[in-house]
């Protein structure tokens, strides 16, 4: 379950499909209801960024996800997070730890110009600090790289980046969504076409130094011998049904593919943008 709890953010992502509008914090009781409704397991904490969300109420939802024995995915973009001083983000780590959770962090570069030119504020450096404490406290920690127009190019860098830092051992590429701010400047969604080799050596380079990673929207026909590392795959194998259906359908051309019974198409945005005619099929 994905919960957005606040719109407020300190970044300006070119890629963010839940840009704001007006600042809002959601009701704290409003959120509980949510929760206590839902049979998912695994409670997403979201934003604009969570961090800037109000401290007192923010631990008191953490605090009832853990009593309800949810586990609890805490997304961040990290620059905001030592802001609230150590003493409280120790008490954020705890929850999320003893829930079974863990950090997901919004991180789609590996230096500081191109990660300005993609979020229009220049905390870099923030994120790498508060990474590191994370990894200190022992968090558990996923980084999430957004794949768009502006870093495509970088995948193997940024993977690089990823081994030579210790930054974590799970990792996924998320193909940038034609929603939101990306939907209004649609250059930032890049072909399949031009993104493929690029993630093929990232790919590669974490496998031999054994990172695990996962790849979500893009089709498995792009990803070589790592199709099945396509979460959609992964979830229609485990007969997990979920919203990610319906955001997706299957080209004609998709029909002679060998998975297609499988694989959950290509995404309904990006359809609106490109045709979709794979020279590799699995």
């Amino acid at each position: 379950m994905l919960i957005h709890i606040t719109n407020k953010c300190n970044q300006r992502c070119v890629f963010c499909s839940y840009p704001q509008s007006k600042s809002k914090d959601e009701d704290l009781i409003k959120l509980i209801k949510e929760i206590a409704k839902t049979k998912d397991n695994l409670i997403q904490i979201s934003g604009g960024e969570p961090a800037l969300f109000n401290y007192e109420v923010l631990v008191k939802l953490l605090e009832y996800i853990h009593k309800k024995g949810k586990i609890i995915e805490f997304q961040t973009n990290a620059s905001a997070l030592l802001v609230l001083g150590k003493s409280k983000l120790d008490r954020i780590i705890n929850l999320v730890k003893v829930s079974g959770g863990y950090f997901n962090i919004n991180l789609s570069s590996h230096n500081l110009l191109l990660d300005f030119k993609i979020t229009g504020i220049k905390n870099f450096n923030d994120k790498k600090r508060a990474i590191k404490y994370l990894n200190k406290r022992k968090a558990n920690l996923r980084i999430t790289y957004v794949i768009n127009s502006l870093n495509y190019k970088h995948l193997h860098d940024f993977a690089k980046f990823i081994v030579k830092h210790k930054i974590t051992k799970w990792l996924q590429f998320s193909f940038v969504k034609a929603i939101g701010n990306a939907d209004e400047n649609s250059y930032i969604v890049p072909r399949y076409e031009y993104v493929h080799s690029y993630l093929i050596k990232a790919m590669n380079y974490l496998e031999k130094n054994k990172i695990d990673f996962y790849i979500d929207h893009i089709p498995p026909c792009y990803l070589g011998k790592f199709w099945q590392k396509n979460v959609d795959i992964i979830k229609l194998k485990n007969d997990i049904k979920g919203p990610y259906l319906k955001e997706k359908e299957k080209p004609i051309v998709c029909r002679s593919c060998a998975i297609y019974s499988i694989c959950s198409g290509v995404r309904k945005d990006y359809l609106r943008i490109y045709d979709f005619n794979p020279k590799v099929i699995i």
